[in-house]
């Protein structure tokens, strides 16, 4: 289908049952098609492993407090530095890592207990984030040469494609240039992620535990990078069939 350069392609993923986007500029890769139709024919929807070739390695981390995000964020950056990743993708990579984790570790907990939007920015305002009692997220990360991937898992499902989508929109009245009120702010770090990797998905079991995964195209350059992600995936957990094979 289109992407996500045009309105009416988000109008088009509102509709119910429309979940899943490979822009028609972009040749789907053989590999995602048959991620994409594994996971909704088995309901194993999460894992980072899935998108990286067997036998690729993946780093894991914990990550409650701010201080244990930013040590997370070098690391990963070091690791990206290491597979040769363009200064460009580095960038790209630190602020999605950045905003997967500020949503799993204060968003997510806050969205649990009723904090609303606006006390979350007031309470992120000085760049030393409150406690909102969350558990440890969980970070992953793994390069197989072509594809950096990154993820973040929190204990609370509370992620809805509705707000993605909510996100996205109030952003692109923005045109491209949405000013944050804060870290996390305004809701448009969903926004900023979506603007800046190669495919974005979201795995959710509701109320339980929300898997957001990003890749990015190593072999492509600052130039050719799109202000769009070419693909998005939304897969939502039916009863017991979620299951994980990167415990």
């Amino acid at each position: 289908g289109d992407s996500l350069e045009h309105d009416e392609t988000v109008a088009i993923l509102r509709e119910q049952h429309v979940d899943h986007l490979i822009a028609n500029d972009k040749q789907p890769e053989e590999a995602e098609l048959l991620i994409t139709s594994v996971k909704l024919l088995t309901g194993d929807i999460f894992g980072l492993d899935k998108y990286l070739p067997w036998g690729t390695r993946i780093h894991e981390l914990e990550v409650k407090n701010y201080a244990e995000k930013r040590d997370a964020l070098a690391t990963v950056v070091a690791h990206a530095r290491s597979m040769g990743a363009r200064r460009a993708l580095m960038a790209r990579l630190e602020h999605v890592t950045d905003e997967l984790l500020m949503n799993a570790i204060y968003d997510a907990p806050a969205v649990r207990r009723g904090i609303s939007t606006k006390s979350r920015i007031s309470a992120l305002a000085d760049g030393q984030p409150a406690d909102f009692g969350g558990e440890k997220a969980v970070l992953r990360y793994g390069c197989d040469g072509r594809y950096f991937a990154v993820s973040a898992t929190d204990p609370y499902g509370e992620l809805r494609k509705e707000v993605i989508l909510d996100h996205l929109v109030r952003a692109r009245k923005e045109r491209g240039a949405p000013k944050q009120d804060g870290p996390g702010g305004a809701g448009l770090g969903l926004y900023f992620v979506l603007s800046s990797a190669t495919q974005f998905i979201v795995n959710i079991e509701p109320g339980q535990r929300t898997e957001v995964v990003c890749l990015f195209d190593l072999s492509v350059s600052g130039r050719e990078m799109s202000s769009y992600a070419q693909s998005v995936h939304i897969f939502v957990a039916d009863g017991d069939s979620a299951q994980s094979s990167d415990a």
